[in-house]
This record gives C-alpha cells, structure tokens and sequence, in this order.
C-alpha cells in the first residue's frame, strides 16, 4: 500500500518533522523528562550495534532495559522506525507481510506502510503487548482500496498503555515519501497518539478503538479537517476545539503554525480558527525558550505580559494580519509563531 503523505512536502511540515526527532521523548510525554529515554535511546544504539543477527536474540537484549509497557513499546517503536525503509518496488515483491517470517522481513528492511504495521504488531505482542492492526483514512491521499467495505489508504497499530488504546504509526515515524524517494526523518510524534489528537490525522471506518463514535468524526467531517491539524495540537492548541471548528463552520480555516519546535512553547489558551472577529481574544503561551512573546499588527508591537515561563495577553485586534512572535534571550530578531487574519 503505498503512502499518500503530501502534505509532508509543505515546508513547514517537512522542518517541524525534522525537529521532533529527538526534542521529546514522546508527543504524549514530553513533560516527564528526557534523562530516561536518553538512558533506553542509548541502549537502543548499542543493541542495534551489536552482531547478533538473531531478531528474538536482538528483541531481547533491546528490551532488557525496559521497566514500563511505555519503554517496551517505545523501543519497538524505535527499532522499526529506524530500521526499515519505505520501499513500493520491495513492497510489491513481499505481497502480503504475514506470509514472511519476522526474521525475512527483517532482512528485507522494507516495505510498505502493511510491512511497518505488521512488524510493529508482531514485535510488541513479543514483547508482552496488547496491540492491534488498524486499516483506514489518513490525511494527505486518496482512497487505494477497500478492507471489509470500509475505505483505506494507510495501515497503522494502536497499543494498550495503562488501560488506554493509543495510536502508534511507524511508517510516519520514520519519514517521508518525497520528490527524492523515501527521506528518513525519525520521529516520535506518531508514538502514543492520544485519542483526542489521533482523530485529526488517522480515520478507522470500523472504528475499532471506538475514537469516531467518542468525538463525533464521521468520514465526511475527516476530510475536511486540514491537513496540518495534528501539528497545531502538538504545540498545544486544542483538538477538541479544532474538530468543533470544523463541524460548525464547512470553510474552517486552521490558525497557521511556524516552524516552531514544539518542546520551545506550549499554547495554552488561543484561538483555533485563523481568521478572527474583531472581539476579546486571550492569548496565554507557556515557554521556557521564549524570553518576549508579542501581538504584532502593522507597527503595532503588543507585549504579553510575562509571569515565569506564561506569557499572557486578552485584547480586542484590528483588522489586518496578526502574528504572534517570540524572542529568544540573546538574539535581536523575533520569531513567528502563530499566524491569524483579522476580519
């Protein structure tokens, strides 16, 4: 099944892609510290670096460090992300990934997103996880077949963590289908989707997590969700409101996203749409990167008012673009954040 990722291409996503690689452990877990994941991708390494050509001998080792069903799965994750490669041609030669011993698909090191997914699914239930198979939609390509009636262009895996189904897509998490061919770009933003953010990216018409019924995403709805929905949550902006958006208003337009890592700041109050009514709007950002955060309109420059690490402003704009910029300590230049036009 080939990837259908053109929104990949944009620059901005591209760069942000880029960024993610090793800025957070996991989307869903940045706050909790890099020390320990430093400690397991380091043991990663010195695994990967080992002759042991055995792939159960190898899982073993990988996974003799792990204290958690998170650190197993995130291993997993990792391994297949950095060792297969999207491959069409080698996708056509293996046909369908379950007829192929783990170990041949190993030696292979490519295929299809159905290869990802199966080798995912294969080496968690190994590694003592519950974990399934997902068939369906996601953003960026059209429909390329059909699984028990219900449409497919993608192949990914959700895994149990502490009761909880997360979505876990090793394909993206390793990179990109560009005018080049495959480009590796290892990534952690697809590891343990939360339900909330998994809905703006990944549609499953059989909604076998139940996540479509949850939050009211029919396949209709998911197709007008813009493209980049998934990179706004991931700095901090709201999915709920996202999706709300979208079902209120047929031409939502999405708040636009810079190039901003998202372990620099974390949005913690702001609007969605990006076109704005000249009313109250608040604007609160959290940022450790960031020393001035600013409401710039024309050559009006309007600071946020900082306490800590928030940065803080609710004011009535006027018409025009509005762009939200930050400074780092030490450089002169501002740095666009979020984008919006005022009405």
């Amino acid at each position: 099944m080939e990837l259908k990722l053109k929104y990949f291409l944009d620059h901005r996503s591209r760069y942000f892609f880029a960024l993610l690689v090793f800025l957070v452990p996991y989307a869903a877990g940045a706050d909790k510290g890099v020390t320990r994941y430093q400690q397991l991708n380091t043991h990663f390494q010195h695994t990967l670096a080992s002759p042991n050509s055995q792939l159960e001998s190898r899982l073993d080792s990988l996974l003799s460090i792990a204290a958690t069903d998170e650190e197993r799965a995130w291993l997993v994750y990792r391994w297949v992300t950095y060792h297969f490669k999207h491959d069409a041609g080698l996708a056509n030669k293996i046909g369908d990934p379950s007829q192929h011993s783990l170990q041949k698909l190993h030696e292979l090191g490519g295929g299809s997103c159905a290869v990802y997914a199966n080798v995912t699914h294969r080496l968690m239930q190994m590694a003592g996880l519950e974990v399934k198979t997902i068939y369906g939609l996601v953003k960026g390509g059209p429909v390329t077949s059909h699984r028990n009636g219900k449409p497919v262009n993608h192949v990914w895996n959700a895994v149990k963590i502490n009761g909880v189904w997360k979505v876990v897509d090793s394909t993206w998490g390793a990179g990109f289908v560009g005018r080049h061919g495959f480009q590796s770009l290892h990534s952690d933003l697809f590891f343990l989707l939360p339900p909330e953010s998994a809905i703006l990216s990944h549609y499953d018409g059989a909604d076998e997590l139940g996540y479509q019924h949850s939050f009211g995403v029919s396949q209709s709805l998911f197709a007008k969700l813009p493209d980049d929905a998934l990179y706004a949550a991931a700095v901090g902006l709201d999915p709920k409101l996202i999706v709300d958006g979208v079902r209120k208003k047929g031409r939502f337009t999405l708040v636009s996203i810079f190039d901003v890592p998202s372990d620099s700041l974390k949005v913690l109050s702001a609007p969605v749409n990006g076109v704005l009514d000249r009313v109250r709007h608040r604007f609160v950002i959290e940022s450790n990167v960031f020393e001035e955060i600013m409401i710039v309109q024309g050559k009006s420059w309007i600071p946020l008012t900082k306490s800590g690490r928030v940065h803080s402003l609710s004011f009535v704009p006027t018409q025009g673009e509005l762009l939200v910029m930050g400074k780092r300590p030490k450089q002169l230049e501002f740095e666009a954040l979020l984008g919006y036009r005022v009405q």
